[in-house]
């Protein structure tokens, strides 16, 4: 992804957030971001949010 394409894509992303309050969107923006070259750390972030999703011990 270009780096205007991540930067819509992560506004759109918070946009839909702050509205909706979904973690899963929050789980897909670490997927996309950066984190200077450290995939791992992305996917291990987003496994995290999701795991507290299922488990609903993230309150909002």
């Amino acid at each position: 992804m270009e780096k205007l394409d991540k930067e819509k894509f992560m506004g759109e992303i918070w946009k839909q957030y702050t509205t909706t309050k979904d973690i899963e969107l929050l789980a897909q923006a670490c997927e996309e971001a950066p984190f200077f070259g450290q995939k791992e750390m992305a996917r291990e972030i987003a496994q995290i949010l999701r795991s507290a999703k299922k488990n609903k011990k993230v309150k909002i």
